[in-house]
């Protein structure tokens, strides 16, 4: 079937036909692939879709689920990454350095995000020598006030020594990785901590910071996002911007689908409620169901930003997202994810 027909917007109105490198890169298995480990958070970030717009049922992703996105690609040449950093919190899943021991034994890096609370030191050690590749640790400030307010139901004292102690496992049992980068959310009560964050970083042998951008949302309701302005650093140079016309296309679609933890594929990391319907990949393996007539008409009227979801995202429309800290040289091709 041709993309110009597969590629029918949700009023089923058939499309343009597709720039050929587009159609081309519709045809091809992903750079990346976004697990969803879990969709449950024990936290209650103020804006965050798991805490205030999700209604899919709350699971945890199976072995035999991720051990299907795996057997993908046993037989190939190229490796997708795999990145644990979908809706929920990853190490929430007992499996989690289970998972990561499969995807690096059978070739893939792996990276994962996580909000650190639950970093004791056994989930630390196993997490290493599974042999993850590159962590994000998030702590959203450099005191109780600022990383508690967003962070709602977090201890910062807790995180900032289960970070340090994180930090000290890996430079003891396995120097250098997994590439240890901090996450700081840029809000109002981070902005100006800056300064102290990157020096206690780089004391405790952190690699990178990562200062990231506060959004709003895309899923908010405007009197959510109201009440979520009470974030927004003071100092305007920090704050997400988006005044440049929205792009008319997106790739995330093309290049980083996300696998739900039923197997189900998703559309890009904005479908946190799988409302985009796609194959399963449990039923004739990851490449088939990637590259079916269905989840390439899914994809491309993705690209096209054509679903519903696509029409209020915010997402490929910033202009400022953060910046990255760099605390010691590094090589090349490890650009902030």
């Amino acid at each position: 079937m041709d993309l110009i027909d597969l590629a029918a917007n949700e009023t089923g109105v058939a499309a343009e036909p597709l720039p050929a490198p587009v159609a081309a890169a519709l045809r091809r298995l992903p750079a990346a692939v976004v697990v969803d480990v879990t969709n449950s958070c024990n936290l209650r970030c103020p804006v965050c879709p798991v805490t205030i717009a999700m209604t899919r049922k709350r699971g945890m992703m199976r072995m035999e689920v991720f051990a299907a996105i795996v057997d993908g690609f046993r037989d190939r040449a190229e490796k997708p990454e795999i990145f644990f950093n979908f809706s929920g919190e990853p190490t929430l899943n007992p499996l989690l350095p289970a998972f990561i021991r499969l995807a690096v034994d059978n070739g893939h890096k792996t990276f994962l995000s996580t909000n650190a609370t639950k970093l004791t030191e056994k989930l630390s050690r196993a997490l290493i020598e599974a042999g993850l590749h590159r962590v994000y640790l998030c702590l959203d400030g450099f005191d109780a006030t600022a990383q508690e307010a967003y962070r709602v139901r977090s201890k910062f004292v807790m995180v900032k020594a289960n970070i340090e102690r994180f930090v000290t496992l890996r430079n003891a049992l396995r120097p250098g990785r997994p590439l240890c980068i901090l996450q700081t959310l840029l809000t109002r009560y981070s902005e100006g901590q800056r300064d102290a964050i990157v020096a206690w970083a780089r004391a405790i042998g952190m690699d990178r910071v990562r200062f990231k951008s506060f959004s709003t949302g895309t899923y908010t309701t405007p009197e959510e996002r109201a009440l979520a302005e009470r974030f927004l650093p003071t100092d305007p140079s920090l704050r997400r911007t988006g005044d440049a016309p929205p792009p008319r296309s997106c790739g995330e679609p093309l290049h980083s689908p996300v696998v739900f933890y039923d197997g189900s594929l998703g559309l890009c990391c904005i479908d946190y409620d799988r409302r985009v319907r796609m194959p399963n990949i449990r039923e004739h393996g990851f490449a088939a169901a990637f590259l079916s007539d269905a989840a390439v008409a899914a994809r491309a009227a993705g690209y096209r930003k054509q679903h519903a979801i696509c029409r209020d995202c915010a997402y490929n429309a910033a202009e400022f997202r953060g910046f990255v800290v760099d605390l010691r040289e590094l090589p090349a091709g490890d650009g902030m994810a």
